[in-house]
């Protein structure tokens, strides 16, 4: 059983070994040459001095040297989906289209033993693959991770760690039970493609609550705000956060209690007590990009000094809902762990249909 499923899949193996190849190597030589760009930035040594924050001539440097990757990284995460619909899905449809599954079923190796044989040998060689994949990915892209927003950076997150040995795992499942259960090759992979991003968006989406949120609280003196009068409250970044960290909310409200909108600019918040920053008959600014303020002209560094005085004593108050970095491999866990219980259903679902139906 094990030389036929062999036989019977030597192609696809075949063009996947290239591929998988292909991958390893292009892996190694990122990883090579990020961790060389790196240190020529002196990155690691500014990261470790900081403990994680700051460094962001070098992070900007990095980030613009490497700013091809993240397309490389999102192209992967499709890999999953390909492997569901073109490994999996034939896998039983093919036997009934063709017929040869009254050939097989009726000799010596029992429907049972032919299908379980078949998820074992091929969902293991492609698990051990995306293993190997996984972690080397892993390793690649650690000097490139805080320059990319930490590894829960979108495309990131779902080709290192544990992940993509769980999606795959759930996406050849699914392609094996739709297999089997359609019995045609075509709609198979059509349902395939639909079940895999039926459960995938989701997941996407709850990712956040995999693990229980941290809040911090902050008080940022009014006065910051004077440094960059065109910028947001929202680009103030307080101490105590790494760049890895996954910022999910920021809630500032004014020295009044009244909420900072995110479209509101920091000479929004200062012209309230400092009128005079504002020319006379100047409304409130509209948002432009990024940066909220940039279509209006600057205060006079006169205005600047004389408003410095007024907001001495007054503060903003934020508070921010975060996902730490260290909770990274929890929220890796529990994704896993839902995509595997899923994948396990299928599979026991495929091991039922090839089993109880009998051959036509």
């Amino acid at each position: 059983m094990i030389w036929t499923t062999w036989r019977q899949h030597r192609a696809e193996a075949a063009t996947s070994a290239l591929i998988l190849a292909a991958l390893a190597a292009l892996m190694v030589v990122i990883g090579s040459t990020a961790r060389d760009r790196a240190r020529v930035l002196g990155l690691p040594d500014c990261l470790r001095a900081n403990r994680g924050a700051g460094c962001p001539g070098a992070l900007g440097a990095l980030h613009n040297d490497f700013r091809l990757i993240p397309s490389f990284t999102a192209a992967l995460i499709v890999v999953p989906l390909l492997a569901g619909m073109f490994f999996a899905a034939p896998m039983v449809s093919r036997e009934y289209e063709t017929g040869t599954h009254r050939l097989a079923w009726t000799q010596s190796v029992s429907p049972q033993r032919w299908i379980t044989t078949k998820i074992v040998l091929i969902f293991g060689v492609i698990a051990a693959a995306a293993i190997a994949l996984a972690l080397l990915a892993t390793w690649a892209l650690d000097p490139l991770t805080a320059a990319f927003d930490g590894r829960y950076n979108s495309v990131w997150y779902d080709i290192q760690g544990i992940v993509p040995v769980a999606c795959i795992l759930f996406a050849l499942a699914a392609g094996v039970a739709a297999s089997a259960l359609i019995r045609r090759t075509i709609p198979a992979m059509a349902v395939t493609l639909v079940a895999y991003a039926a459960t995938r968006i989701p997941i996407e989406i709850a990712r956040a609550h995999f693990a229980p949120v941290t809040t911090r609280s902050y008080t940022i003196p009014l006065s910051a705000l004077l440094q960059n009068p065109s910028g947001a409250p929202q680009e103030i970044t307080p101490g105590g956060l790494s760049p890895s960290d996954w910022v999910q909310s920021i809630t500032i409200t004014d020295p009044s209690g009244h909420l900072v909108q995110s479209t509101t600019s920091n000479l929004d918040v200062l012209g309230r007590y400092c009128p005079d920053l504002r020319p006379t008959g100047t409304p409130p600014s509209a948002p432009v990009g990024n940066n909220p303020a940039q279509s209006e002209p600057p205060p006079s560094a006169a205005h600047l000094a004389a408003c410095q005085p007024v907001v001495r004593n007054l503060s903003l108050h934020e508070r921010i809902a975060y996902q730490p970095a260290s909770h990274f491999w929890l929220i890796q866990t529990v994704e896993s762990a839902i995509f595997l219980t899923v994948a396990a259903v299928l599979i026991a679902a495929t091991v039922y249909a090839v089993t109880r139906r009998r051959p036509t």
